[in-house]
C-alpha cells in the first residue's frame, strides 16, 4: 500500500471518528435550531417543508388547509411564511415581493449564495398586470422550490432545471434577517457564511465544507449540527444589500427580456422618472379606469402633458393633476403627479435669477437653452404665462418666474422689485405694508437685511430705529463716527454714528445708567417720543383719549398725542394704544410713511 493511499484512510478515519466525537456532543441537545424571528433560513426550510408535505396549488392561496391539505399559490407560499410566524407579510404578489426587495440581480450575472433569496420569472404575455409571472424560494445548492400551477403543485428543482425559467434573484426586505459571519444551521446541516455568503469546497474550523456549502465527514455525509458552534448574529436585508452592492451590479433583466433594451438614461426626451414602486399606468386620468402597465421606482417616461383628473390623496398631499406619458417601451396612458417627477437630463433645471439696475428687470437662468417664464399679478406662473424676451421696464411689481426645456419646469423665483430696483424675496405687493415699504426703502430710511430679507416681522430695535431717524435727517454721520456716548454701544457697530448724533440732538438720553440698550425692541410710546423730538412736532394734549391712557407713561403721553395728531399714528383699534407693544419693522415703515409727508 502507497503512502498517499495510507494517508487518505487515516484522514478517512480521522473524519469519522470526528464525527461520532460531534454526534456524542450533540447528543444533549436539539438538532434543529427554530428562531423566533423571521430568518432567510427560514423562508428557505418553510419551502422544504412546504415541498415534503405535498402542498397544493390553489389559486390565491396563502398556506390555508382544504380537504386535510395546505394550499397556496406561488406569492402565497411566501406569504404563508410569516403568517405561521405569527407576522404579516404586505406583499400581496409576485411584483409586491420584489418591490419589497432591497437588491435585485439577474441569473446571467451571479446567484449569490444566500438562503432564502426569492427568484423569480419574467410575465412575457400581460406585463401590464406587473412583469413578474412566477416566484420561488431560493434553498441553496442551486435548488428552489416554488408552488407552480395545479398542474405540478410544490416542485423542488436545480434553478436551471430544463423548463424552468428562472432569470433575477431579489433580497427581500419585509423584516427578514440574513446570516452574517460564522455557522449556522439549514434544514438540520451546517453551513458556514462568509461576509454574507456562505462558503463553498473549503474547510473551516478543522471542517470539510461541500459544493452544496453544508459540513461534511469523510465520507461526504453531511455533519450533525454541533449547537455550541452556532452563531446568533444576524443582520437587516440593507447591511446584506450594501455589501452585495460591492460585488454584483444589482441589476435585474426582467423588463429589458420583455421589452427589449432599457432606454438610455442621458437620453433628454426621457423628462420624467417614476418615484414611488407599484404605479399603475391609467388609460384615463381615473383610477377607474383599466391598467395599461405597471410602472416601478426610477423607471424612465416621457411626459408630453399635464391634464386635470381624479384627486388622489397620497402621503399626506392631494393633487388633482395627472401627468400623460409614454413609457420606454411605447406604451401610453395617465399617471397622478405624486408618482413622478421631471428630471432635466443636463442637470437640475435652476429657478431663474432676478435682478435689477433700479430701471429695468433682468431675468437670467444656468441654463442659456431654457425658456423663462413670468407673471406680475402673483399668480404661479406656468408655459402660457408671459414669455421673457429680455429686459422689463417695469419695477413696483413682484415677478413670479420659471425656467422650462424639454418640459422639465424648475423651481418658482418669487421676487419683490420696489421702486428704486432694490429686490426683496421675503414679501409680495399683496401685504398690507407693501407700499409703505416700497416709499421708505425708495426714501432710504429703511435697507434691507441682506441676502434678499427685508423681515417686516421682525421688532424694530431702538438702534435700528435711531439710524431711520439720522437717515431721515440727512446727517453726514461721519463727523459722529469713532465715539459712543454709552457704555453699551460699540463705536465700531453701523448705528453708533447714529446713535451719538441723536444723543447730542437730545433725541436719545437713555436708561440713566450711562447705557442705550440698543438691542432692545423699541415699544409704541419710546417710538412716538423718538419721533416728538426729532421732528420737533409741537405739543398737544387731546380731550379725546386712548382707552388704555392710563397705561401710556407720563413722559411719553405729550409724544403719543402729538403724534397721533398729525397722523403718524392711530392706534391698533378699539382706541386702544398699546404703548408697550413692539413695534415690527412693517409697522415702523408705516409710520415713517406717515412722517415723511409732514414737513
Amino acid at each position: 500500500m502507497t503512502k498517499t493511499k495510507h494517508q487518505k484512510i487515516y484522514r478517512r478515519l480521522l473524519c469519522t471518528l470526528l464525527a461520532l466525537a460531534l454526534t456524542a456532543l450533540c447528543a444533549a441537545v436539539p438538532s434543529a435550531r427554530a428562531y423566533e424571528f423571521a430568518t432567510s433560513f427560514g423562508l428557505a426550510e418553510h419551502g422544504i417543508m412546504a415541498h415534503a408535505d405535498g402542498w397544493k396549488y390553489v389559486y390565491g392561496g396563502k398556506g390555508q388547509t382544504i380537504g386535510g391539505t395546505r394550499v397556496s399559490d406561488c406569492a402565497g407560499l411566501i406569504y404563508s411564511y410569516f403568517s405561521d410566524m405569527g407576522l404579516k407579510d404586505p406583499a400581496g404578489n409576485c411584483s409586491g415581493h420584489v418591490n419589497l426587495s432591497k437588491f435585485h440581480g439577474s441569473l446571467v450575472e451571479c446567484l449569490p449564495n444566500i438562503h432564502g433569496l426569492l427568484l423569480t420569472m419574467p410575465e412575457y404575455y400581460a406585463p401590464q398586470s406587473g412583469i413578474y409571472s412566477h416566484i420561488g424560494i431560493y434553498i441553496g445548492a442551486g435548488i428552489a422550490t416554488d408552488n407552480s400551477d395545479s398542474t405540478y403543485n410544490m416542485r423542488r428543482l436545480p434553478v436551471n432545471a430544463p423548463g424552468r425559467k428562472w432569470n433575477a434573484w431579489h433580497l427581500l426586505d419585509n423584516g427578514l434577517l440574513y446570516p452574517s459571519t460564522g455557522w449556522y444551521e439549514m434544514d438540520g446541516k451546517m453551513t458556514y457564511y462568509q461576509d454574507y455568503e456562505y462558503v463553498t469546497d473549503t474547510w473551516v474550523d478543522g471542517l470539510e465544507i461541500n459544493s452544496e456549502g453544508y459540513a461534511v465527514d469523510g465520507n461526504g455525509d453531511y455533519l450533525p449540527v454541533d449547537a455550541n458552534l452556532l452563531s446568533g448574529d444576524f443582520v437587516s436585508a440593507s447591511t446584506v444589500a450594501e455589501a452585495l452592492s460591492t460585488r454584483y451590479s444589482g441589476v435585474d433583466n426582467t423588463e429589458e427580456l420583455i421589452y427589449g433594451v432599457k432606454p438610455d438614461p442621458d437620453d433628454p426626451s426621457f423628462n420624467g422618472v417614476i418615484t414611488a414602486s407599484g404605479v399603475n399606468l391609467r388609460s384615463q386620468a381615473t383610477t377607474k379606469s383599466s391598467v395599461v402597465t405597471v410602472l416601478h421606482k426610477d423607471d424612465l417616461i416621457k411626459i408630453t402633458g399635464e391634464v386635470e383628473g381624479m384627486e388622489i390623496t397620497s402621503d399626506g398631499k392631494t393633487t388633482s393633476t395627472w401627468y400623460a406619458v409614454t413609457t420606454a417601451y411605447g406604451q401610453t396612458g395617465y399617471l397622478c403627479s405624486l408618482f413622478a417627477k421631471r428630471r432635466s437630463v443636463a442637470g437640475d433645471l435652476e429657478a431663474p435669477t432676478i435682478t435689477s439696475d433700479g430701471l429695468s428687470v433682468t431675468l437670467t437662468v444656468n441654463d442659456p437653452d431654457a425658456y423663462i417664464y413670468y407673471t406680475t399679478d402673483g399668480a404661479e406662473p406656468t408655459e402660457e404665462s408671459i414669455p421673457y424676451l429680455g429686459p422689463v421696464y417695469m419695477t413696483g411689481f413682484t415677478y413670479k418666474a420659471i425656467a422650462v426645456k424639454d418640459g422639465v419646469k424648475s423651481p418658482v423665483t418669487t421676487a419683490t422689485v420696489v421702486s428704486d430696483g432694490t429686490i426683496f424675496t421675503d414679501f409680495t405687493y399683496k401685504d398690507w405694508f407693501a407700499n409703505y415699504v416700497d416709499l421708505v426703502v425708495r426714501m432710504g430710511l429703511f435697507k434691507g437685511a441682506g441676502d434678499g430679507l427685508f423681515n417686516p416681522n421682525n421688532d424694530l430695535q431702538r438702534s435700528q430705529f435711531v439710524q431711520v431717524l439720522a437717515n431721515r435727517a440727512g446727517v453726514d454721520l461721519t463727523a459722529y463716527s469713532g465715539q459712543t456716548g454709552f457704555t453699551d454701544v460699540n463705536p465700531g457697530a453701523y448705528y453708533a454714528p447714529a446713535v451719538q448724533w441723536a444723543k447730542e440732538q437730545g433725541i436719545v438720553s437713555g436708561s440713566g445708567d450711562g447705557k442705550f440698550n440698543p438691542e432692545q425692541k423699541i415699544n409704541r410710546q419710546e417710538m412716538c417720543l423718538l419721533l416728538y423730538r426729532a421732528v420737533g412736532l409741537p405739543p398737544k394734549d387731546s380731550g379725546d383719549r386712548f382707552s388704555d391712557d392710563g397705561k401710556i407713561a407720563s413722559w411719553a403721553k405729550e409724544a403719543v398725542y402729538a403724534c397721533r395728531a398729525v397722523g403718524f399714528i392711530s392706534g391698533k383699534g378699539d382706541n386702544l394704544f398699546d404703548p408697550l407693544g413692539t413695534a415690527t419693522r412693517a409697522e415702523a415703515c408705516v409710520v415713517m410713511a406717515n412722517c415723511s409727508a409732514h414737513i
